[in-house]
């Protein structure tokens, strides 16, 4: 993934933050409710950068349900989730969250291993 953060405040008016630069991607801004619960997933085709705008999320990450770590985010902090990784976002608080897809998007490239709403994985 060629996300690379860039900042830059010297301006008259403030400053910007840049996420990426001149790449095909998708963007979405996700709402978190507290205490609702993303499937525990994996996508064949894409990666994924989330940036928390708002709130308090916590992030199961791994390469395995061996191997998965729980990560607390903030507003402004961010983190890269590769291809076959399995993830989750849980809100600890009300949450809005950036994310930048890259790679082929297709919106039912998920394969769910958990889902607290009993959804299964597209077909």
């Amino acid at each position: 993934m060629k996300i690379k953060l860039e900042e830059d405040f010297k301006r008259p008016w403030g400053g910007f933050i840049k996420f990426i630069d001149n790449q095909p991607c998708t963007v979405k801004i996700l709402f978190i409710e507290k205490g609702g619960k993303l499937s525990l997933q994996f996508h064949k085709l894409r990666e994924e950068f989330w940036y928390v705008i708002s709130g308090k999320i916590k992030v199961s990450l791994g390469k395995s349900l061996k191997s998965l770590k729980k990560i607390n985010l903030k507003e402004g902090e961010n983190i890269k989730i590769q291809k076959k990784f399995l993830h989750r976002i849980e809100g600890i608080k009300n949450s809005k969250v950036l994310e930048i897809s890259t790679g082929k998007f297709i919106e039912n490239d998920e394969i769910r291993i958990e889902d607290k709403y009993g959804r299964k994985s597209p077909k």
